[in-house]
């Protein structure tokens, strides 16, 4: 319980300026929207030729871990075809509007470690990140005692993403990757 309320102030203290940034959504999208965007890349015939994982329907869950953004949330779990349990979760925490305010990835192994970077990535890419930013936010997570955090500023979004990397207290070989944003240029 220490280290998730550890992340969170972390999280919290990294997104958010005292004096001028605030916290703001990932993506203007509606979670339907955004996770109906995210199928359909996960989906496609090229994408499951070269990954076939599937994602589940999304459901609404209690938001327990951001309940200051909203009291529910939305869960789709994910895997591969071939996988006999779900290799991981991707969680939406929403605001009072549904739309999609920040998200995590939950890998439940360090062997689904490969397929929770490709639903981030492919996430990203929904949230409208470029290439190049999507690719400095995961190779330069910066790693300190508890957690690894990496930020960049997409001027197309006009928002700083701030990607945070840890483990997953609840499950011994767990992992997580949480995504916020907020509106700090510098």
């Amino acid at each position: 319980m220490r280290r998730i309320f550890l992340a969170f102030l972390i999280c919290i203290v990294m997104t958010t300026n005292v004096a001028s940034a605030e916290m703001i959504r990932v993506s203007d999208d509606d979670v339907q929207t955004f996770i109906h965007s995210l199928t359909d890349i996960i989906y496609s015939e090229e994408f499951q030729a070269e990954l076939p994982l599937l994602l589940t329907n999304a459901v609404k869950i209690e938001n327990i871990e951001m309940p200051e953004i909203n009291s529910e949330a939305w869960g789709c779990q994910f895997g591969l075809k071939t996988a006999a349990e779900p290799e991981g979760e991707i969680i939406f925490f929403t605001d009072n509007e549904e739309k999609v305010y920040a998200l995590k990835v939950l890998g439940y192994s360090e062997a689904s470690i490969q397929n929770a970077i490709t639903m981030l990535v492919m996430s990203l890419r929904v949230a409208g990140l470029n290439q190049g930013d999507t690719e400095f936010l995961i190779t330069n997570l910066k790693e300190d005692e508890f957690l690894a955090s990496s930020i960049v500023w997409s001027a197309e979004k006009n928002r700083c993403f701030v990607l945070i990397a840890g483990a997953q207290e609840k499950i011994p070989e767990g992992f997580q990757f949480t995504l916020v944003a907020n509106d700090k240029k510098d």
